[in-house]
């Protein structure tokens, strides 16, 4: 899976995010996504939230907001108002281990792999954010580092109580203590494998999160669409994958195994080879689905006869055998080395 892939260039980072297919039909169209809240609501954890709709109580969408404030400033984006969210661990892995089964029965659903430059996006502790969901204090740095279920680190813990709850403080007082505690979230110290973290209650690598403003066409690293019994459709070695877009008029990407394989922006690079599905891409785009095609594994490469299959798959797939002469030379060498 992952592991096929090539590293990211140094200063980037592989993320893994789940995305409707409408969302990446405008990526191919336009080559960038910056989504807007309105069309993120229908997707986030605010959407149908009863708690986001009381304008008296404090929920998802107003912890939401206090995320884009803070991309903003650390990203110098004053006019960011909504993102991009990703897993996004340094170590890869965990990342896919996330996103694997956040879909699971969901329909429309796709599984993008991105690498993100590192100044483009803004790592946070997913655990902790669910403190500020519910506009409690995130505990001291200090605790967080140790498993305050042991006698000897109890103290930590009751410090870090004693500090939000000081009947002595003001109401004033009480809130600055609280919003501030809330930038230990972005502290990355606890994050790796093998260091304790106790928000997780083990040394298991943290679940991170990450803020994005926008993506490219040119992030893409791989895009996985579900089989039709909502399973991710990971590709096998030697199968294509083929996905067409309106991005420059008409726009070709291709994936193997090793995620993106070649990218054609432009009638100039795509219209001799791919013209003929230009029409058919543009009427899936206009029903917010992506036009695309993958090519199976051929078993016996010097069989001259290619026969059309759409028949032996579901026809969500538009599966077809066929594929260049020169393809098949490609495959030929792979295969006898």
């Amino acid at each position: 899976m992952f592991k096929n892939y090539p590293p990211p260039q140094p200063g980037y980072l592989r993320c893994v995010t789940v995305q409707s297919e409408a969302m990446l039909v405008k990526l191919l169209a336009q080559g960038l996504y910056q989504p807007t809240r309105s069309e993120l609501k229908p997707h986030s954890m605010s959407n149908g939230c009863r708690g986001c709709e009381d304008e008296n109580l404090w929920c998802w969408s107003n912890a939401h907001t206090w995320m884009y404030e803070q991309c903003a400033l650390k990203l110098g984006l004053p006019e960011m108002e909504a993102g991009i969210w990703l897993y996004a661990h340094e170590d890869t892995k965990h990342n896919f281990m996330e996103a694997y089964n956040f879909a699971a029965e969901k329909k429309g659903k796709v599984l993008l792999v991105v690498d993100i430059p590192k100044d483009r996006v803004v790592q946070s502790d997913w655990m902790l954010f669910h403190e500020i969901v519910c506009k409690d204090p995130v505990p001291s740095s200090k605790s967080l580092l140790v498993d305050c279920d042991l006698p000897e680190n109890y103290h930590l813990s009751e410090d870090s109580c004693k500090w939000h709850s000081d009947p002595k403080i003001s109401e004033q007082e009480r809130e600055r203590r609280k919003v501030e505690s809330w930038q230990i979230i972005f502290e990355n110290n606890r994050w790796p494998e093998g260091v304790f973290d106790n928000a997780m209650g083990n040394s298991e690598p943290s679940i991170v999160q990450g803020v994005a403003p926008f993506v490219t066409i040119d992030d893409i690293v791989d895009v996985i669409f579900q089989t039709d019994a909502g399973a991710w459709d990971f590709l096998k070695r030697g199968e294509v994958h083929t996905i067409y877009g309106t991005f420059d008029e008409f726009s070709v990407l291709t994936f193997t195994q090793r995620g993106a394989n070649s990218r054609r922006i432009g009638l100039r690079l795509t219209s001799a080879m791919y013209g003929h599905q230009r029409d058919e891409t543009g009427k899936s785009a206009k029903k917010d689905r992506v036009h695309r095609k993958k090519y199976p594994r051929k078993r016996n490469i010097t069989n001259t006869k290619w026969m059309k299959r759409e028949e032996s798959y579901s026809p969500s797939t538009q599966l077809i055998i066929g594929r260049t002469g020169r393809e098949r030379a490609n495959d030929f060498v792979k295969e006898s080395d």
